[in-house]
Order: structure tokens, then sequence, then C-alpha cells
């Protein structure tokens, strides 16, 4: 079984290019033919043999039939797994150096440079495939959310290079994706509304060199803040045949304002302004009782201004009468 490789010469150093992962006995390189390419000839009496046999890197690597120099691999190689292990520089290339013993007419030791090619046998993963995230919505538009990066396990162009949205609805979002630091960001393009739209759902796509992808799904719930305002239900209540005779504690109106704020900020409070004590109002239901006897011919007709007030921070108001 052979292998396809290249072979370049760096100086005094062979350097030969071949795939990770390739089957146990493949061949390679010749190192007869790699060493000796202008006198080559099965009639030269040369054995080759490596340095050492067990240790790292030696112990990828065979030499059958020693005097025809035929290199071959005695352990799969997991390019992957030795980045992993920091066995080798996959920053720029995973280079395995071997040292080979040629006793022909005289002893000598050639180094070569196994370069190991990454084989795109990992897909893009992220390690939770679901998150949920919680935006403010006042937040700031080019404010940027870190989202945890998918993971791939290749290389260079087998590695991940881009990341998308995926949505079946428009996004006020973006992604922002630094390869060099591998860094992803959910980034807000357009200014958030609660009380229009309070979460979003789509996917994030990772994808590599070869269209491999891993797929992210978010959910994100946006926070409300206290951005409307307690409206009533009508801003003049006309209570009529009010009788002098109504008991102390009877109920005579109920007001009721609403607000599209969520939470504590949506919560009312309801007040009376106007000072008159021969009413008081319930600050959770609105109801309004009367508190003292009423005497038509002392005072005809009361006026009362109310306020309903939410319970977020820097509380938003609305009035009636």
């Amino acid at each position: 079984m052979f292998s396809c490789c290249y072979c370049q010469q760096q100086h005094d150093d062979f350097i030969i290019r071949t795939m990770e992962k390739l089957p146990v006995h493949t061949e390679v390189i010749n190192l007869r033919r790699l060493l000796f390419p202008k006198n080559f000839s099965d009639n030269i009496n040369v054995d080759f043999s490596l340095v050492k046999r067990d240790e790292f890197p030696y112990m990828y690597f065979l030499i059958n039939h020693s005097s025809r120099g035929i290199l071959t691999i005695r352990k799969e190689i997991d390019r992957d797994e030795l980045c992993r292990l920091r066995r080798c520089r996959c920053d720029t290339w995973c280079d395995l150096e071997l040292e080979i013993i040629i006793n022909s007419a005289k002893y000598n030791i050639e180094l070569i440079t196994i370069r190991i090619i990454d084989r795109n046998d990992h897909k893009p993963i992220f390690l939770n495939n679901y998150i949920n995230l919680t935006i403010v919505e006042n937040a700031q538009i080019g404010a940027m959310i870190k989202l945890e990066a998918a993971i791939d396990y290749d290389q260079g162009k087998n590695s991940i290079i881009d990341y998308s949205l995926v949505s079946s609805t428009s996004l006020p979002f973006s992604l922002r994706y630094n390869l060099i630091r591998g860094d992803l960001s959910l980034v807000v393009e357009q200014k958030l509304d609660r009380e229009l739209i309070s979460s979003y759902n789509f996917d994030i796509i990772a994808r590599d060199g070869d269209n491999q992808t891993g797929i992210l799904h978010v959910f994100v719930i946006i926070d409300d803040i206290n951005d409307s305002p307690p409206k009533f239900e009508q801003t003049l209540y006309i209570i009529n045949n009010i009788s002098e005779t109504v008991s102390i504690d009877s109920i005579i109106c109920r007001v009721h304002a609403t607000d599209d704020d969520e939470g504590i900020n949506g919560e009312i409070n309801y007040y009376l302004i106007s000072h008159d004590e021969c009413f008081q109002i319930d600050h959770i239901t609105g109801d309004i009782r009367v508190r003292c006897l009423l005497d038509y011919e002392t005072q005809t007709m009361h006026q009362l201004e109310i306020e309903a007030r939410d319970r977020g921070e820097g509380y938003k108001t609305d009035f009636c009468t």
C-alpha cells in the first residue's frame, strides 16, 4: 500500500508530507530513492534503520526491507491528538523528525522530517447545543454578548472558517468572529423593544472549510426596563347620584390603569392626590371608599385627582379625575 506524499529538500533536511491516519503498513517514502536519487541502484550495498524504535515519534514508523529503505506506518498517526498533547506545533506545521542510520561504505545519520497533513475528520461542535440569553431592552446598538465558540479539532481550512445566523424571522443581531483569537460574539444591531418582541429564537451555524457544520440553538429573552408609563382606562370618571346617606367604608367607584411593562415595572399603585378627607383609595385595587358622612347641603360635588404610579426604578405615572 502506498501513500501520496510530497518531498522537498530544505538545507540538509528532507521534508516528506504525508496524510494523517493512514493505515498501518502504508508506505511513506522510499529512503533509497530519497537519499540516493542520482546513484539509485539496487546493486548499491546500503542498509537503513531508525536511530530509535519505541520512543516518540519513532514508534509511528518502521523500515521494511532495510536494504531497500521502505519507511512505512507502524502505528496510526492522529494529528489532532498530537496537537492536543502538544507533541507538535500545530499553529504552523505538525512535523515529526526522524534520524535515519545509513550504513553503507561509511556510517552516516540523516535527518528527515515527516510533515503530517490534516485530514478533515472532525466537524464543528458546540459543547452545549442549546443556550438561553437575557439581553436588556435598552442595550446600546453595537453592544456585544460573548458566546462560547464551537470546537473543531482539525486545523487550517479544515477547521472553522465562519459562523452564520439562521432564523425564520428578521433579527436585530449579527455575529462577530475573530478568526485569530477564536472569539465569537452576538452584536446588537437595532434598538430592542420588549413590548413589541419579548423573545427571539434562532440558530448559530459553525462551518468548516468542507462545509461541515455544527448547530447552536439560541433563545434570547429581552429583559424589561421601565419604559412604559401606566395608562388609565378613562381619564374622567363621573359618578352620579351618590346618596348622602351612603354608609362609611362603602365603595363608590373603582379606577383601573394598565402598564405594558412586566414584573415590578408593570405593577401599579394608586394614590389620591387631592386632599379630601371624605374619600380614600385602595393602593392596590383602585377602589374608592367613603370615609365620612356626606352632606349635600354643605357640598354638592367632590372632585378627586388620582395618580397611578408603577413600581419600577424611576417610576412613571398617569392621572385621572
